[in-house]
C-alpha cells in the first residue's frame, strides 16, 4: 500500500478513478438490471393478461349479440304462429346467408319435431330429447360447446375434428300465449377459434402466444395446441380465472415446461351472464422474458465499456492537475529562494478550485432552487391529468383579469363547461378510454381560445373558460361558444374506439351579470344547468335564462 502512494498523482487519481468507475458501473449494472428486469417482465405479463381480458371480452360481446339476434328473431309473428312454413324456412335461410355463424337453425313444433331448417337439414326429424328443446321450451337457452351428432356429418370437418356447436334456443309464443315451438339455432365453434387467429396474430413481444378457451370443468374447449382440446388443465392461473381474478403468472403446464401465463373470465356481457369460460394466454419463459435477459446483457456490457472509458478518460484528466501542482511548487521555491514576492496566479490550484467549486455549487443550489420553485408553482396551479389550469389558478387569474379588464374597460365572458353523458363512457370503455377523452378535450379547447386566456379543469368533466372580449362581449362569446361545441362534436379515437360526445356551455359576462368572480362562477353554473335542462349540445347566456322562463311561463 505504501508503494501505491510512492507513485505520481497522475497515477494515483487515474486508478482510484478506474476502481470507482468499475465499482460504480458494475453496481449500477446489478440495480438497473434487476428493477428494470422486473419491470418489463411486469409489462410484459400484463400484455399478456391483457389479451387474455380481450379475448374473454370479444368471445362474450360475440355470443350476447346473437343471443339478441335469436331473441330478435323470435318476436316474428310468421315464426311464432307457425303457419306458413315457406316464409319461415325463407327467413331462416336468408339469416344464415347473412351471418354465417348459424351453421344451423331450426324451427321446431310444440313436439318437438322440426317443421323448417336452414337447407332443410332435420325437417321431420324429432328432437324432443336434446337439450335444446328440452331446455329451449322453458325460456331462453344458451349451451356450452358440444358436438352435435344429428348435423355433425352433415359438414366438413374443421381442423380434422368433427364440427362442434354452441346452442341459443327460445320458446315461441303465440298472441295467445301458448307455447308454439322453439327456436333453435346451432352457432359453428369456428368462429372462437378465427376470433383467437384475427385479433392476436401475436406481434412485437407476444410473439409465439397460444390462446386457450376453457369450460367451467377445466376442459380445454379450444387452444393453438390441438392435443390440448378435449383434455382436461389442473393448473393455478386456471383456479385463478375461475375466481374471477385477471392477472398473471409463471406456471408449468402438463408438458412439464414453465410458461408466462395470463388469465381472465369470460364472466358475460352486459344482461349475458356468460358460459364460466376462462381464458388463457401462454408464452415460453425463454420467449416472453427475452427482452428481460437481453437487458441485463446489454447493460452489464455497457457497464463495462464505460468503465473503460472512464478509465481513460481518467488518465488524461489527470494529467491537467499534475500540471498546476508543479507550478505551485516552482512558485513556492522561487519564493524561497527570494526570486518572486508572490505565488504566481495559477488557474487550477487547490484553493482556486475549491473557490470556483464552491461558487459553482452555491449556483447550482440556487439554479436548482429556483427551478424547483417554479416546478411546484407550476404544479400547484395545474391539473395532472389534462395539464390545464386548476382552482388555484383561476383564482390568480381573475385578480389579474379583472384589473385588465377595469383598466382598458373591456369585458371577461365566463364559459361554464361540462361533458353531456360522460358517465357512460367510463363505464362502456373504462376510465383509462374515459381520461383520454378529457384529455383530447383539454387539447380542443385550447386550440379555441387565444394565448392571454385561461381554460381550467374544475374536477370530473367540468372546466372553465376565462376570456377577454370587447364591447359587444355576448355576440363574441356567442361564438366562441359555438366554436367549442363544433370542436367537442368531432369524433374520439380511444384504445381503437370512436367515440362521440357533446357539451353544454354556461356564460356569464363580466361586469354586466356581476363583479365578483365567484358570483361570475355561480351564475355561469346556473346558465350550464338551464343549457343542459334544455338539451344537450348547447349553450346559454345567463342573462337570457329570464328570457327563456318568461318564453316557457307563456307558453304554458
Amino acid at each position: 500500500m505504501a508503494k501505491v502512494f510512492e507513485v505520481g498523482i497522475r497515477v494515483q487519481v487515474a486508478l482510484a478513478t478506474a476502481l470507482l468507475v468499475v465499482g460504480l458501473a458494475a453496481l449500477m449494472s446489478f440495480v438497473i438490471s434487476k428493477r428494470s428486469g422486473a419491470d418489463l417482465q411486469n409489462q410484459i405479463g400484463i400484455g399478456v393478461s391483457d389479451i387474455a381480458l380481450q379475448m374473454a371480452d370479444e368471445l362474450d360481446r360475440t355470443m350476447w349479440t346473437h343471443r339478441g339476434e335469436v331473441s330478435v328473431l323470435s318476436t316474428l309473428r310468421v315464426l311464432r304462429e307457425m303457419q306458413d312454413v315457406r316464409e319461415i324456412s325463407s327467413i331462416i335461410n336468408r339469416l344464415r346467408h347473412e351471418i354465417p355463424i348459424f351453421t344451423w337453425i331450426g324451427v321446431l313444433d310444440r313436439d318437438g319435431t322440426v317443421v323448417a331448417a336452414t337447407n332443410d337439414l332435420l325437417v321431420g326429424a324429432n328432437i324432443a330429447q336434446r337439450p335444446v328443446f328440452q331446455y329451449g321450451k322453458n325460456g331462453q337457452f344458451i349451451g356450452d360447446v358440444h358436438d352435435a351428432k344429428l348435423l355433425a356429418e352433415k359438414f366438413p370437418l374443421y381442423n380434422g375434428e368433427p364440427i362442434q356447436f354452441v346452442d341459443i334456443a327460445v320458446p315461441l309464443v303465440n298472441d295467445s300465449g301458448e307455447f308454439t315451438g322453439v327456436l333453435a339455432t346451432h352457432l359453428s365453434w369456428e368462429w372462437a377459434d378465427a376470433v383467437r387467429k384475427s385479433l392476436f396474430s401475436g406481434q412485437g413481444i407476444h410473439q409465439n402466444v397460444d390462446i386457450f378457451v376453457i369450460s367451467q370443468d377445466g376442459t380445454v374447449l379450444l387452444g393453438g395446441d390441438g392435443n390440448l382440446v378435449g383434455s382436461k388443465l389442473s393448473l393455478d392461473a386456471l383456479s385463478e380465472a375461475q375466481s374471477k381474478h385477471i392477472g398473471w403468472k409463471i406456471s408449468t403446464w402438463s408438458d412439464g415446461k414453465e410458461y408466462l401465463t395470463g388469465y381472465a373470465p369470460a364472466d358475460g356481457h352486459l344482461d349475458y351472464k356468460g358460459l364460466s369460460w376462462s381464458i388463457l394466454v401462454r408464452q415460453h419463459v425463454e420467449d416472453a422474458l427475452a427482452p428481460v435477459y437481453d437487458l441485463r446483457r446489454d447493460i452489464l456490457l455497457w457497464g463495462l465499456l464505460l468503465a473503460l472509458v472512464f478509465s481513460a478518460i481518467a488518465w488524461w484528466a489527470a494529467g491537467f492537475l499534475v500540471g498546476p501542482i508543479g507550478k505551485m511548487v516552482d512558485g513556492i521555491e522561487a519564493m524561497k529562494r527570494g526570486e518572486i514576492s508572490n505565488l504566481p496566479d495559477v488557474r487550477g490550484a487547490r484553493e482556486i478550485n475549491i473557490l470556483s467549486k464552491n461558487l459553482q455549487a452555491l449556483l447550482t443550489k440556487l439554479t436548482e432552487k429556483d427551478a424547483a420553485l417554479g416546478e411546484m408553482k407550476r404544479i400547484a396551479h395545474h391539473d395532472k391529468l389534462t395539464g390545464l389550469g386548476n382552482r388555484l389558478a383561476l383564482d390568480v387569474y381573475f385578480e389579474h383579469a379583472v384589473a385588465r379588464a377595469d383598466r382598458k374597460g373591456a369585458e371577461i365572458a365566463v364559459l361554464m363547461l361540462d361533458l353531456d353523458d360522460f358517465k357512460p363512457i367510463n363505464d362502456r370503455f373504462g376510465h383509462a378510454a374515459g381520461d383520454d377523452v378529457l384529455r383530447e378535450v383539454a387539447k380542443r379547447l385550447r386550440r379555441c381560445v387565444r394565448g392571454g386566456d385561461l381554460v381550467a379543469r374544475l374536477g370530473g368533466d367540468e372546466m372553465v373558460l376565462v376570456c377577454h372580449i370587447d364591447q359587444n362581449g355576448k355576440e363574441e362569446a356567442a361564438i366562441l361558444a359555438e366554436r367549442i361545441l363544433h370542436e367537442i362534436l368531432m369524433p374520439f379515437i380511444t384504445g381503437g374506439n370512436r367515440v362521440s360526445i357533446s357539451m353544454s356551455i354556461g356564460i356569464a359576462l363580466y361586469p354586466n351579470d356581476s363583479r365578483e368572480p365567484e358570483q361570475l362562477l355561480e351564475h355561469a353554473d346556473a346558465a350550464l344547468y338551464a343549457a343542459k335542462a334544455r338539451g344537450k349540445n348547447g349553450y346559454i347566456v345567463f342573462s337570457d335564462i329570464e328570457d327563456l322562463t318568461d318564453n316557457s311561463s307563456s307558453c304554458a
